[in-house]
Formats: C-alpha cells, sequence, structure tokens
C-alpha cells in the first residue's frame, strides 16, 4: 500500500506541470501575435502622412492653408450627401485635410433623403450640397473641390464686401467678354473670393462715390470726354481708390489724370531682349522679376509677363507716397519706331533704357483714410490671354487686395488647379514601357522558371 501511494505522489506533480501546458514555441508564437497587435493599434492612433506625388496632388497648397487660418471662429460644414454616393469618401477625405490645419471645423453628413421637408425650405440642389457656416455668413457649394472651398473660405473671411467698380463706354476690357483681350477669368476670380463686381457708365453719372470701393479703368480705347474727366478728378480729390491700366500710346484723354497723379507715360512700348532668352517669340513683351519691398508685393518673387506694355517715370510726388512695384529689366528699352526687321535701342531721342517701371503704388492720407492708388502700364497681363502665365494672377490678385485696403487677403489667392496632364519625355516613355513589358514580365517569367527546375531537379 505504501508503494502505490507514493507512485501516485510522484504522478501528480507532472500532471499539473506548467511546462507541459505551455511549450516554448507556443509561448513565442504567443508573444508574437501579441505584439503584432498592439503594432496595429498604436498604427490605427499614432500615424505619419507623407505625399511623395510631383504636385502635391494630396497636400493643400499654401493658399489653401493661408485661407483656412483667416477663420479664427468655428466652422460648421454640412454636407448634404447620400451616404452611399461613390463621392461621399472624396468630400470627407478633403475636409479632413482641412481640419489637419484648424481644429474647429465640425463637419456633419446628412442624408437629403432622412428629412425632405428641411431639404425643400433650404432648397438644396438635386445633387447634393455643401453649407458652410462662419459667424452670421453662409457659402453653398454645389462642387466640391480644393480650390471651391479655398476660395468660399475667403469670401466667409470677409466680414465687409469689397466693392469693385469697372468703367465702360470706352472700349474697355470687359469683365464679361468672350475674347482674349478681356478680364473675365480674372474678373471670375475676385467674385469667387469675395469682391462685388459692377460697372459704371461715367457718362450717365453727376458725381462718383469716393468713400466705398475701388474704381477700376482697363485699357480703354476711345477717350473719355472732358466732363467724365473732371468727375474722375473730383474723385480722386475727395479720397476715390483707383486701379488704372494703361497702354503704350493709349488716346484716352486721361492725361489730366496722370498730371494729378504725378505719373508719366514714357512713348512707345517696351522691347526687353529677356523675354526674346525665354522664347517669346515677339518683341513687344516684357519679363518682370524685379519687385519692391511693399506691402503689395511682399514675398512675391514670381516672374510676371507684360506684353506691350508702356513704361512709366514719376513727374512730380506731390503728397503721395509713390512705391514702384514692378520694375522692367536691365535689357528692355521703349521703342517708338516701328517693330519691323531689326529693332534697336537709341534710334529716338525719346526712347528709354530700362530698367524702369511698369507698375507704381501710390498712398496717401485723403478724407480721414487712406487713399490707394495703382497705375500699371498694361493691362494685357491680367487678360484672358496672359493671366496663366508665370506669377500674373498672383500679382493681379495682390494689386486688387492692397486696393481694397484686405491686407490679411494679399498674398493668398486661389489655389492652381491641379495639373491633370502626364507629360513624359521620350526618354522616359522608353523606360517606363521597357519596365511594363520586358522587365517586369522577364522577372516574373525567370522566377517561374527557377521554381519548376527546383521541383524538377530537387
Amino acid at each position: 500500500m505504501k508503494h502505490e501511494s507514493g507512485n501516485r505522489r510522484e504522478a501528480n506533480p507532472k500532471r499539473f506541470s506548467s511546462k507541459s501546458l505551455l511549450s516554448p514555441a507556443l509561448l513565442r508564437t504567443g508573444l508574437i501575435v501579441i505584439c503584432f497587435a498592439m503594432v496595429v493599434a498604436l498604427g490605427n492612433r499614432l500615424y505619419a502622412r507623407k505625399d511623395m506625388t510631383e504636385l502635391s496632388h494630396h497636400t493643400l497648397k499654401p493658399q489653401s492653408i493661408a485661407s483656412v487660418s483667416l477663420l479664427v471662429d468655428p466652422l460648421d460644414v454640412e454636407v448634404f450627401i447620400n451616404p452611399h454616393d461613390p463621392h461621399s469618401e472624396a468630400v470627407t477625405d478633403l475636409l479632413s485635410k482641412f481640419q489637419t490645419h484648424k481644429n474647429n471645423i465640425n463637419v456633419t453628413l446628412t442624408d437629403p433623403a432622412l428629412d425632405p421637408t428641411r431639404m425643400r425650405s433650404l432648397n438644396v440642389a438635386a445633387g447634393g450640397e455643401i453649407f458652410l457656416r462662419y459667424q452670421n455668413r453662409t457659402q453653398r457649394l454645389t462642387q466640391l473641390s480644393e480650390q471651391s472651398l479655398t476660395l468660399a473660405m475667403q469670401r466667409l473671411a470677409r466680414a465687409d464686401s469689397r466693392r469693385v467698380t469697372f468703367t465702360v463706354g470706352h472700349g474697355e476690357r470687359a469683365i464679361n467678354g468672350e475674347t482674349n483681350a478681356d478680364l473675365s477669368l480674372f474678373a471670375r476670380q475676385l467674385s469667387d473670393s469675395g469682391f462685388e463686381l459692377d460697372t459704371i457708365n461715367i457718362s450717365e453719372q453727376t458725381t462718383l462715390d469716393a468713400t466705398h470701393g475701388t474704381l477700376v479703368i482697363a485699357g480703354p480705347m476711345r477717350r473719355f470726354l472732358a466732363n467724365e474727366v473732371m468727375l474722375l478728378l473730383e474723385y480722386i480729390s475727395n479720397g476715390g481708390n483707383l486701379i488704372w491700366l494703361t497702354e503704350p500710346a493709349s488716346d484716352d484723354g486721361l492725361n489730366a489724370i496722370a498730371v494729378e497723379l504725378g505719373i508719366e507715360r514714357l512713348p512707345g512700348v517696351v522691347i526687353d531682349v529677356a523675354a526674346q532668352q525665354l522664347q517669346v517669340e515677339r518683341p513687344d513683351f516684357a519679363i518682370a522679376n524685379e519687385y519692391s519691398r511693399h506691402q503689395a508685393t511682399e514675398g512675391f518673387s514670381t516672374v510676371t509677363l507684360f506684353p506691350q506694355a508702356a513704361g512709366l517715370n514719376v513727374q512730380a510726388e506731390r503728397e503721395w507716397q509713390v512705391s514702384a512695384l514692378v520694375q522692367s529689366g536691365k535689357q528692355a528699352w521703349t521703342e517708338t519706331g516701328a517693330l519691323t526687321g531689326k529693332v534697336a535701342f537709341g534710334d529716338d531721342p525719346r526712347e528709354v533704357s530700362g530698367p524702369f517701371p511698369l507698375v507704381f503704388a501710390l498712398e496717401r492720407e485723403k478724407a480721414n483714410k487712406q487713399q490707394r492708388v495703382i497705375v500699371a502700364g498694361d493691362g494685357d497681363f491680367l487678360a484672358d490671354a496672359w493671366i496663366g502665365n508665370g506669377g500674373n494672377r498672383d500679382l493681379g490678385n495682390r494689386l486688387f487686395n492692397w486696393s481694397a485696403d484686405d491686407n490679411a487677403m494679399i498674398g493668398i489667392g486661389a489655389p492652381a488647379r491641379p495639373d491633370a496632364q502626364l507629360n513624359l519625355s521620350r526618354v522616359s516613355m522608353f523606360l517606363l514601357a521597357g519596365t511594363a513589358f520586358l522587365l517586369l514580365p522577364g522577372l516574373m517569367f525567370s522566377a517561374a522558371t527557377g521554381v519548376w527546375y527546383r521541383r524538377q531537379h530537387g
């Protein structure tokens, strides 16, 4: 009996041994699974995002980041969209990019089918809409993109409307025209960013309001009448803001305005050798890359193109604070002769060699406010045909925002639409084709051949 009980006591420790339940291999496997689960859990909470595309398609443009930073208070965004709509994911993804730069953007997704009465009261479009509410102002978008959302934020950031009135009746560049010389593209962008645009025929007016907004004279082709010039002089005398886009040898009847401002329009058209070096075919194009240290051009260094521009000069500064915002290059001159054959400087004593100003900014205290005037020797740089060249669009935004005394918006502008084209050189196309049709299939065939050989020959 003692012998049997002794055997039972010896067997009990082995029966309940932990070593038999948790082998080293099983323990290692469990630890690996636990570590992997912890890495996955941390990866869902802590992650880094890097846009490696050449044009940064998945990153907000600097203009978008600057625009959202203007909104200090919370921004409420309500998206009316069907949750099964294939575009809903793209909408939330774009809004999340803005939320990374502004943590008080509140996004709400609303299914229009759940509350048709509210949809009718808000007059929501059939395809869905996006409402942006900031302070007491609302913006509505039917199509969402980074550009449209950025411009909507700029409109919300403008607490007061900025009125811009363009003169008409003298062959000026139209803000809703369809020719290459018109300003329709730039005018649409001004409107999208919150400017209130209007037109005025001065011949039908007895006075001009100088207390609000900016008056624009955009390259008139016909002369202003004497009474119209008197109204313009009175407007300037009363402290009105003005943007004057003049042209070479322009017979616009506005010499009295130039004298009042102390600005001289140099004879001839600007010729720039630097433009020809950039493969610009016409000789009467000016390239500008020198800008003064001024609030309107602070941080701006992009090359701008001025087709058929007039050089400018200061006659008398008077009480104005004058700044030459844009300068021509040293290789430029004003040509008064015909632009045929060999064009050279010095044929006429009236010709002036560069550098000389192309755009002036004038400022003074008048009528208990800061009066601001822009005089440019060219209006083509904002025309539909040339607005997309270099920094022309950005420069135009800066000039109009400075004239409107909207300093916070200077330098922001609108983000350019992403380039949907893929341009490859001939070498790149051959490399891509060789990789897709030769290298990758060859590697896969070699790997398959190696596996077959090992199975056949051990």
